[in-house]
């Protein structure tokens, strides 16, 4: 079920952005904007100059033009002297490119009524084969095992399993999970990868896979047999290149359909 045309003509409608306050990081602008493109909330599709978004947002006008280079080097918004920053009309939450900026959640979001999160967490002694491969750590080391499903108006559309070694989590976590707490992790690994001192997410490599539900297997989709779909391997580093977290993803792609971006 799509959203219904109010639902979608309330997220298109212009309106003043939400000031990001002092002090804040480049990234955060970006986020800030890309959500208003996404909810096409520019009058024509053409964003303000940078006086008057920094007046709005209420940071630097450095800041804005790192956020507006960043949004046209991920091909979200094309920039020009003659007719100032416009936004590309089939840049969608699903494109590739804005993964790390507009999670699953927002992607189901964009087009059902209802989306809604079941998750869980648990440590085992070990990672799955594919984890331990991926990040080089042997049975040995104890992992955070992160299992993660998003329903779309009531149907499963998309189930996440993230490894990361359980060493690598900040301590808050690891005590609630040592005491049995319930443990909130935000909408995507990048947000959660903060509390993680000193191995914060810089960037995935992600390797998408055409897939079959096989013979004989249960699905976390409850998709049957034979049924096609998407898995995504995702290998997820640090600015200094350390692989810290591993994930796999299984896509159903009635719900969701990637699109990869190309620019020049």
């Amino acid at each position: 079920m799509t959203a219904s045309p109010s639902r979608r003509s309330a997220r298109s409608a212009p309106g003043a952005l939400p000031r990001i306050g002092q002090g804040s990081l480049a990234e955060q602008t970006t986020v800030v904007l890309l959500e208003a493109i996404m909810e096409r909330r520019f009058a024509g599709d053409r964003l303000p100059n940078e006086p008057d978004l920094a007046a709005q947002l209420g940071v630097s006008r450095t800041t804005i033009r790192t956020a507006l280079q960043t949004l046209e080097r991920l091909g979200v918004v094309s920039r020009a002297p003659s007719r100032g920053t416009q936004v590309r009309p089939h840049i969608g939450r699903e494109s590739i490119l804005l993964h790390r900026l507009i999670g699953f959640r927002e992607m189901l979001e964009a087009h059902h009524d209802e989306v809604r999160v079941e998750q869980c967490f648990e440590v085992r002694d070990h990672g799955g084969e594919a984890a331990m491969a991926a990040l080089g750590v042997g049975t040995s080391t104890p992992m955070l095992v992160h299992h993660k499903t998003l329903f779309a108006d009531g149907t499963p559309a998309v189930h996440l399993l993230q490894e990361v070694p359980l060493e690598y989590v900040g301590e808050e976590t690891r005590r609630k999970l040592a005491k049995g707490h319930k443990v909130e992790a935000p909408d995507t690994i990048f947000e959660f990868s903060q509390s993680w001192p000193g191995r914060e997410i810089d960037h995935s490599v992600v390797e998408i896979v055409p897939s079959v539900v096989p013979e004989g297997a249960g699905s976390p989709l409850s998709m049957p047999p034979g049924t096609p779909h998407l898995a995504l391997r995702e290998i997820h580093y640090t600015s200094g290149n350390e692989p810290v977290a591993y994930s796999q993803e299984i896509v159903d792609d009635s719900f969701i359909r990637f699109r990869l971006v190309r620019s020049r």
